[in-house]
């Protein structure tokens, strides 16, 4: 097997430079190849190391197969020289001079026309050699291009050998520079058919042999060399959108298949949020209670907590609202209910304050490694209502999140509005809870609502925010109806206001009457 690692073989840098700029259709696909090499762009006076040239290679062979190397072959030399370039070369002179002119005489005479183009092909391929033999440096093979005799023995049908410091994968890379020099060199008039030689094709241990068989044949009336060149890339197009499209359809079904295992990861991971979502039970002690809770993602960084119905301590309410929405979201959401349920379980009279300390160092263990090193507060907006025993108070702690309590009695709406501060991985650079204390009487009504609900952009005139004051007014417009109509207007109401624009978060709206 061809040993690639050990050459010392370098290769002009006009190559690599023709063969970058036509794999730029390709998404700049030869630029990623060179950064992997530390280098900016190529100077094509200089030499450079030939595991590059197999690097660009295998970068088109991954995504296009045989089609991509084939156009690279196709393409690159009409970067490496132009048309006026060619025209001037030596190569270009010597295979046009008069002794490489066909006249009539000799197209109607098989074995004289099978001697000429065994003349013409034996001095193409020492042209070709010549430039490949000053394109490349410390070579460790017979570099060159070299004619041989078809093993059929019928006449204008030949065998053309490409030395190559390549892997057997990439000959159809050379087939295409061939293709193309022939379609420049060969005498107007004369078409060909070149394909690779599988069985004489081979690796050796200092090189690669391609071995391409080569028909001649006379070119259709109607054709000339600009049509069949022009037919060259229009085939070699078609085949390489084919590739494309090939590639981009396994890699649309593997995303297909893994966006199916993660949806199905989602929605299980959805049931079991849902299913941690508490149960309201009479013993709890409120009249009615209503709840919306509607993640942005399927699942999200929004919930709700609810003390234990047989706890001996005070019912505890919580509405939490986490960093992010989603899965990251939804993780620290359940990390939050969990170490709330744990903070009651182990205490059922757990304070306020402890509560927020001990989600406030739950946090801090889970994300404060990664909060040194990152700009983002991993954490929660939080509301706690606990009510005080023996009497008609109830104790709020809030942070981040406010509360909107309509005293019946009174018919006053007040808005209980809490700092701009939540409970973060960094307990240490926290605020401290706001604590307040509400009285309370019977057909009371409270409306807490996560930002989701008053940060969402709508309206149809300049986008802006849904807003408290829009809230607010939906409340109060509504007290005569039910916790669970309540609930449903204000949704009613962020959808219409929405409209055309995406939802921004999770949404959690818990009514409650007291």
């Amino acid at each position: 097997m061809i040993n690639l690692a050990d050459s010392p073989i370098k290769v002009y840098g006009a190559f690599f430079a023709a063969a970058v700029e036509t794999l730029k259709e390709f998404n700049h696909l030869g630029q990623a190849v060179l950064a992997q090499h530390n280098i900016d762009s190529i100077d094509r006076t200089v030499f450079y190391p030939n595991q590059l040239r197999v690097d660009l290679f295998q970068a088109v062979y991954e995504r296009f197969g045989d089609a991509g190397l084939t156009w690279i072959g196709l393409e690159s030399p009409r970067q490496f020289i132009s048309t006026e370039d060619l025209h001037q070369s030596p190569s270009w002179l010597r295979l046009n001079a008069p002794e490489f002119k066909i006249d009539d005489t000799l197209s109607h005479n098989p074995l004289a026309l099978d001697a000429f183009f065994q003349r013409f092909l034996q001095a193409y391929c020492e042209e070709v050699t010549k430039i490949l033999v000053a394109s490349t440096q410390d070579a460790d093979y017979p570099v060159g291009q070299f004619l041989r005799r078809h093993p059929s023995g019928l006449p204008l049908h030949y065998l053309v050998l490409l030395n190559s410091k390549l892997p057997k994968t990439y000959a159809l890379w050379s087939r295409g520079t061939v293709q193309y020099n022939l379609r420049q060199y060969l005498p107007e008039g004369w078409d060909f058919q070149i394909t690779l030689n599988q069985e004489l094709t081979q690796e050796l241990v200092s090189h690669s042999e391609y071995f391409f068989d080569l028909v001649i044949k006379p070119m259709a009336a109607d054709q000339n060399r600009a049509y069949c060149t022009l037919k060259d890339r229009l085939d070699c197009r078609e085949a390489l959108l084919k590739a494309a499209l090939d590639q981009t359809f396994k890699q649309e079904q593997a995303l297909k298949r893994v966006h199916e295992k993660t949806m199905e990861s989602i929605r299980y991971a959805a049931a079991v949020q849902l299913n941690q979502l508490p149960q309201v039970s009479p013993k709890h002690g409120f009249q009615d209670l209503a709840v919306l809770w509607e993640p942005k993602d399927t699942i999200g960084g929004d919930t709700w907590w609810l003390s234990s119905e047989d706890s001996p301590g005070p019912v505890t309410l919580a509405v939490i609202d986490c960093t992010g929405h989603g899965v990251p979201g939804a993780m620290t959401a359940m990390l939050v209910s969990n170490t709330l349920s744990r903070l009651f379980a182990e205490n059922p009279f757990c304070t306020l304050e402890a509560a927020a300390a001990g989600i406030g160092q739950a946090l801090a263990q889970s994300f404060g490694s990664f909060d040194k090193n990152s700009d983002v507060a991993n954490g929660c907006d939080l509301l706690l209502i606990q009510q005080v025993p023996s009497s008609q108070q109830l104790r709020l702690g809030l942070a981040g999140i406010d509360v909107m309590h309509l005293r019946r009695a009174q018919q006053r709406l007040d808005w209980i509005e809490s700092p701009r501060n939540g409970i973060s991985a960094k307990p240490g650079s926290d605020l401290p809870m706001a604590i307040r204390h509400i009285d309370c009487s019977e057909g009371d009504r409270l409306l807490i609502t996560t930002d989701g609900l008053t940060d969402q952009v709508g309206g149809e005139e300049r986008p802006r925010s849904f807003g408290y004051g829009r809230t607010k007014a939906i409340f109060e417009s509504t007290q005569d109806q039910s916790v669970h109509e309540v609930v449903k207007s204000l949704r009613d109401a962020m959808d219409t206001w929405r409209g055309i624009h995406e939802r921004r978060d999770d949404v959690t709206l818990v009514c409650i009457d007291l």
